[in-house]
């Protein structure tokens, strides 16, 4: 018994350690073709329902076409999931292709961001974006994040295969300028059907300055060396993405037909990656999120399906699903890193203060602010388990989490930055 109850002092104690630090979610999506027209505009409401679930901090996009469409994109679903966000400078593109543009979005309680600058290529721009985490010690001691964000070439064909390989050693070429030690994410829609392409076996090259590495390490088996041309012969072989071994990180297509654009033809390909340098597994300053790597949802029963499917049925729930499938033919990738250290601002940690602690059995006591209007409880997908709403002027709030199963949860004011909850 007392060893029992030791156990859990040691428990409690590490749980409230971990409290304090900075937890930022990255997502990478392709947001098809987005433009300042109606069509777009009229897809926009989906976003904003991805984004409130997913709840991202930094928001990687590729395929926008104006500086119109993104200030469109920022104001009228940004914005309304997170006050707090900031766009980047936009970037009219230096390569052939003007018109299939990145961007990115981030939120400015939690990074900062220092420069920006877009690396040319044969085919479309990669663009680099500086960050700093908005840390107690951001100006003694500033933990930076180099964040690049690209779409390569698609389509098969050997020229196609060389146009994603030139782009990455553009890329790699950027890498070699920067510090070897740097924190690095590298997101996009790579378009590459199998990790045996010229191009992925140059971006994991382990002799490059700086490692960049799969985070989930799901890779294709190697080609056979039997003389065979697989990219001719054979792409529905296991050493291709388009297999069902795969089929929990497929992310395009969500749709087995095209609707007004974008591509059909079901859940069969693993496009869109969030790489990192392989000091993020390892860093203890700044570290990839074991198990964080998500391809939003993918509930892994989808293989050559749409994401809509009444029979996907998962942790995601259909709302989100429906929201995808109309946003586009790709699905958002997400993951998250964390930092030890305190995020600068502390208004929004304000918004939500734990009675007593935020470990619990059944009931969750807390004190708001007295305009909060609503309280919701996710789970560690960032999807809502419950929402409630606040009565004027209420500051104390007692809250029953009996039918949730014993983990980590997270309790969010309105659009305040959500707080760590344990059920144990």
């Amino acid at each position: 018994m007392l060893l029992k109850k030791v156990l859990l002092l040691f428990l409690c104690f590490w749980y409230a350690s971990i409290l304090g630090q900075t937890n930022i979610k990255a997502m990478f999506y392709n947001t098809l073709n987005y433009n300042s027209d109606t069509e777009s505009q009229n897809r926009t409401p989906h976003l904003k329902t991805i984004l409130e679930s997913v709840q991202p901090d930094l928001f990687m996009i590729c395929e926008m076409k104006n500086e119109i469409a993104s200030n469109y994109m920022f104001n009228n679903a940004i914005l309304p999931y997170n006050s707090n966000f900031n766009k980047a400078p936009f970037k009219y593109s230096q390569s052939p292709a003007t018109s299939l543009l990145q961007m990115v979005y981030y939120n400015s309680k939690k990074l900062i961001l220092e420069s920006t600058t877009v690396i040319p290529t044969g085919i479309r721009d990669i663009n680099h974006y500086t960050f700093k985490i908005n840390t107690e010690n951001v100006n003694t001691n500033p933990i930076r994040i180099e964040v690049f964000v690209t779409h390569l070439k698609a389509s098969r064909g050997s020229e196609n295969r060389q146009k994603r390989l030139n782009s990455v050693e553009s890329f790699v070429r950027e890498l070699d300028r920067l510090p070897a030690n740097s924190n690095v994410i590298f997101a996009g829609d790579f378009n590459f059907y199998t990790s045996n392409e010229e191009g992925f076996v140059k971006l994991i090259d382990t002799s490059n300055v700086i490692k960049i590495v799969d985070p989930i390490n799901r890779l294709c088996p190697e080609f056979p060396n039997d003389g065979k041309d697989y990219y001719d012969a054979d792409y529905d072989a296991t050493y291709f993405w388009n297999n069902s071994s795969f089929s929990d990180i497929h992310s395009q297509s969500t749709r087995t037909s095209a609707l007004s654009d974008g591509a059909g033809g079901g859940m069969d390909d693993r496009f869109d990656f969030i790489m990192i340098s392989e000091n993020l597994k390892n860093n203890s300053t700044l570290f990839y999120k074991n198990g964080s790597y998500k391809t939003i949802g993918n509930n892994s029963n989808c293989y050559n399906s749409f994401v809509s499917s009444a029979t996907c049925t998962g942790n995601y729930s259909q709302t989100l699903r429906n929201a995808l499938y109309q946003f586009s033919d790709h699905l958002p990738i997400a993951l998250e890193i964390e930092t030890p250290e305190n995020t600068l601002s502390t208004s929004n940690y304000r918004a939500i203060a734990f009675t007593n602690s935020n470990i619990v059995t059944d009931n969750l006591s807390i004190k708001i602010p007295s305009n909060i209007k609503y309280i919701v409880i996710l789970n560690q997908l960032g999807q809502i388990v419950k929402k409630i709403s606040t009565f004027n002027n209420q500051t104390k709030m007692i809250i029953d989490l009996s039918f949730l199963s014993k983990g980590v949860y997270y309790i969010r004011a309105d659009s305040h930055q959500s707080k760590k909850v344990i059920k144990i």
